[in-house]
């Protein structure tokens, strides 16, 4: 294997670790001027439905809207007939993770014009905002994205995911947050375990910076000084279940007696009304824990599956709800939880608590794009009509945006000077929220993308996801049979100048190691991530997985030597950079 080295290198080149989507530089050529006539107009302002209208775009921003026949179509544009058709604004899912490229047609294809991505690893985080400002100088296919890098939380961090920043003092979270600003990122998140010293440094030094404050209500603080002293969205609506409500938080031994104290909702509001903090529902995060709990096949045989990275797929597969430990006490917790959190959502629409809409995408069960109109579902279920649904998921992001991102272009609303950001769609919306499901084509950022284009895309992402979960059962096989540096090598070879096979390539190998490493074979480990390290040496994932494997092994010099190659490799890699400093600190 070690022989053909130089041959694969040569191969792979200096791939990076993230799959770049096929499609996502195509109709790079935008038409300067746009114009929709004969179309009902959902404006999302005051004047609501707005009948036989037209509506002109002109470098990507609505400039001109009017009756037919008032308002003269302009020579030298495209013109679409939208008769009988509705134009609203695009869709805003303002709780997604991004993993990559990939996942933007899907967003668009749905009608999710805007993303907020709040967190993940580091180099995955630069990726994301970089795309950000791709897609914003129409260099590339995908949503506007609003972004943030890892995810502040304290000492010791809730998980030991390399999504996470643990932050330990003030100074360190005010060091943080200036990193955070410095990198051209949008907002902060914060999590579980943020103590109120670090809290508050957070929030002090992202008011000094402009950044707003985004996430969960860390769970070791009272929640009315995290909600009354700095927070500007609340990230889920389950995080009262936790804090306020103060909810069973285990599920190992749950007191079954437990209920939800409403009595206590009407000081919640007057909180949150206060301080002007937006909440995010999300409630189809709790509707699809219903939906595993009934059988996982009503996910695998959704035919949005096919759309799915192969990736992210078997993620859905190794950590699903029916994997859980006392998943009985779960579901009942859940349960109780999904009953406050409509309630609260009814509670907050009638005071004026202003609301986003957020799915979580793609956590199990939840698909880019597609959960998002899961999410307008559930807030009809809620109690809201399909108006105030509809609000919730254009007009009030657009709202955040402009009290929030005070460098955002306006979005939102069918309006003069608002950025061009629409849907089209068949029926009447506001007669029924599901018929935003029904798009004739979709526009972002004044690129128009018919059904047929859409569908295209697709159909491309498609073909390419069955020949990546090939690979990924050609590997598999390959390592069964114990040829796995043979058959991973002429795979390298014959996908040459394809990144997005040799990125999938690199991902199943790496996950072929993970589940040796969890079924306690760290030697066969070793061998498995070695192989990465010799077809990807340009990856500085493959250094990190092989690093992790040997000090697990109790190796700490060797550990050492690895962690500060995936540095060499790639500086901004993160998860190495904290584990080196942890094991290092540990001298």
């Amino acid at each position: 294997m070690k022989t053909w080295s130089n041959e694969v290198a040569n191969a792979v080149g200096a791939l990076c670790a993230a799959a770049i989507f096929a499609g996502s530089t195509v109709d790079s050529a935008v038409a300067q001027t746009v114009a929709f006539t004969n179309v009902n107009v959902v404006t999302m302002a005051e004047d609501g439905l707005a009948e036989g209208q037209t509506v002109i775009i002109r470098d990507g921003v609505v400039v001109e809207i009017g009756p037919v026949g008032e308002l003269a179509t302009p020579s030298g544009g495209d013109v679409i007939d939208g008769e009988g058709r509705y134009l609203m604004p695009g869709l805003a899912d303002m709780h997604v993770h991004l993993g990559g490229p990939d996942e933007y047609i899907n967003y668009l294809a749905h009608g999710v014009t805007t993303v907020m991505s709040l967190g993940g690893p580091t180099n995955r985080s630069i990726l994301i905002r970089d795309d950000r400002d791709a897609i914003r100088r129409g260099e590339l296919l995908g949503p506007n994205i609003i972004a943030t890098a890892r995810i502040f939380d304290g000492d010791p961090p809730t998980g030991g995911g390399s999504a996470l920043h643990s932050l330990a003092s003030p100074e360190a979270a005010r060091a943080a947050v200036t990193e955070l600003d410095r990198g051209g990122f949008d907002f902060a998140k914060i999590y579980n375990n943020v103590s109120r010293e670090v809290f508050d440094a957070i929030v002090a030094e992202a008011d000094a910076r402009d950044l707003s404050v985004v996430g969960h209500i860390p769970r070791n603080i009272d929640p009315a000084h995290s909600l009354g002293h700095g927070m500007d969205v609340v990230a889920h609506s389950e995080e009262f279940f936790f804090t306020v409500f103060r909810g069973p938080r285990s599920t190992e031994n749950i007191d079954k007696s437990y209920r939800p104290d409403l009595s206590i909702s009407p000081g919640l509001v007057e909180i949150l009304r206060d301080a002007e903090v937006f909440v995010t529902p999300n409630l189809s995060f709790s509707f699809s824990i219903q939906v595993m709990w009934d059988g996982m096949d009503n996910v695998w045989s959704d035919p949005e599956m096919a759309y799915l990275a192969p990736a992210t797929a078997r993620e859905w597969r190794r950590g699903n709800l029916n994997r859980r430990d006392y998943v009985e006490y779960f579901m009942f917790r859940d349960n109780l939880k999904y009953g406050l959190m409509q309630e609260l959502t009814r509670r907050f629409q009638a005071s004026g608590i202003p609301m986003l809409l957020g799915t979580d995408a793609p956590l199990e069960a939840l698909f880019p794009g597609k959960s998002a109109h899961r999410e307008l579902r559930e807030l009809v279920k809620a109690g809201l009509t399909s108006l105030e649904a509809l609000e919730i998921a254009t007009r009030n992001a657009g709202d955040f945006a402009d009290r929030h991102l005070p460098a955002s272009e306006r979005f939102g609303r069918v309006a003069v000077g608002y950025r061009a950001d629409l849907l089209l769609v068949d029926d009447n919306p506001l007669d029924d929220v599901r018929n935003v499901e029904h798009i004739s084509g979709v526009m972002v950022r004044g690129r128009w993308l018919d059904r047929s284009r859409l569908d295209e895309l697709r159909t491309t992402l498609a073909r390419r996801y069955v020949k990546l979960g090939e690979v990924n059962e050609t590997l598999s096989a390959a390592a069964e049979a114990g040829n796995l540096e043979e058959s991973a090598a002429n795979l390298v070879l014959r996908n040459a100048g394809d990144d997005a096979s040799l990125a999938e390539i690199e991902r199943s190998i790496n996950g072929l190691g993970y589940a040796r490493v969890g079924a306690d074979e760290l030697e066969s480990a070793l061998a498995v991530f070695e192989i990465n390290t010799i077809l990807f040496p340009a990856s500085a994932n493959t250094w990190d997985s092989l690093a992790e494997t040997y000090l697990a092994l109790g190796d700490r010099d060797r550990s050492i030597e690895l962690y500060r190659k995936a540095l060499e490799v790639d500086p901004s890699f993160g998860n190495a950079r904290v584990q080196l400093d942890r094991i290092l600190s540990d001298n």
